[in-house]
Parts: C-alpha cells; sequence; structure tokens
C-alpha cells in the first residue's frame, strides 16, 4: 500500500503569526495577574465610543465574561480608566457609593476591582486591564500598580504590531 504524499502548507503569514503570538502573550500576562493580584478574573478590554469589548479573559472564577462580550462602556469599572486614565483599585466595591451600584457590578457579583488603561505606543488610550473578584481583595502590594501598568504597557506592543488592530 502506498503511504500518502505529505504536502506542505504555506508557512503562517504575518498576520496569522501576529495573532497566535497575541492569544498567547495575553493569555499568559492574564494568568501573571491573577496570580499577582490574588484575584480569580483578568481581562483586556478595547474601548469604542460607547462600548467596552472584551479582547481577551482569563476567568477561573467562571463569571460569564468571555472573549467577544461587549458591553456599554459607561456601565463598567473601566470606564473610569477612560475619564481619568490612571489606575484604579477598589478593594471593597460594595462599599463604595460610586461603584457598588452599577449594574455590571451585580450581574457579576464584583466586590473588587484593580485596573490600569492600555496604552498603544503611539499614545492612543486603546482600553483597560482589569482583574475582578467576587471577594474583597486587599491591594497591599507597593509594587502592584507599577506591575500592572508594565503588563498593559506590553499587551500595547502587542496591539500595536498587529495589523488586524490598526
Amino acid at each position: 500500500m502506498d503511504k500518502p504524499e505529505v504536502t506542505l502548507h504555506a508557512v503562517l503569514n504575518s498576520d496569522e503569526r501576529s495573532a497566535l503570538a497575541e492569544i498567547e502573550a495575553t493569555t499568559s500576562i492574564l494568568k501573571l495577574v491573577t496570580r499577582i493580584t490574588g484575584m480569580r478574573f483578568a481581562g483586556i478590554a478595547k474601548f469604542t465610543e460607547a462600548d467596552w469589548v472584551v479582547c481577551s479573559a482569563y476567568d477561573p472564577l467562571h463569571m460569564g465574561i468571555e472573549t467577544g462580550d461587549t458591553l456599554a462602556l459607561e456601565i463598567t469599572l473601566c470606564s473610569e480608566l477612560r475619564r481619568d486614565p490612571k489606575a484604579l483599585f477598589i478593594p471593597k466595591v460594595s462599599e463604595d457609593g460610586r461603584y457598588s451600584s452599577r449594574a455590571v457590578v451585580k450581574r457579576y457579583a464584583i466586590e473588587s476591582y484593580a485596573g490600569v488603561p492600555i496604552f498603544l505606543p503611539d499614545g492612543r488610550l486603546f482600553g483597560a486591564l482589569c482583574a475582578l473578584d467576587s471577594r474583597s481583595i486587599l491591594f497591599e502590594d507597593p509594587d502592584l500598580e507599577e506591575t500592572l501598568v508594565l503588563f498593559a504597557r506590553l499587551i500595547g506592543c502587542v496591539f500595536f504590531t498587529n495589523p488586524l488592530l490598526n
């Protein structure tokens, strides 16, 4: 019996390589974010004029937030980063009147939040890197903000090099 001929397909094109690298890089960063924050959800969201769009999510908590999900930006905690693009840490959302009544907090039972803006290398605000949990989390690590900002910078670089996002 003859062996089937093995045919090699074309090498991955640059768009495919970028997309694969992006998936691997962002998944690894999100896992690291959950480890260093002690939180059980981490995600990357893109901001449009009106929406918060999930680009990548790591959800061992099973909050139900998935890649591709879209929420109205104004109801999210990340919307604060659009107004004031700097790190935001909320250890106990239920005790903070500015955020506790938001529909997204109730829908996903969010008790703690950590978020930093993601900027592209050209200075444009892309979206947010955020971590969520249904438990209260004390943010005691003095290096946490700087670490999350560095991760957000890496994500911005990864997304900037992806031709599908620019």
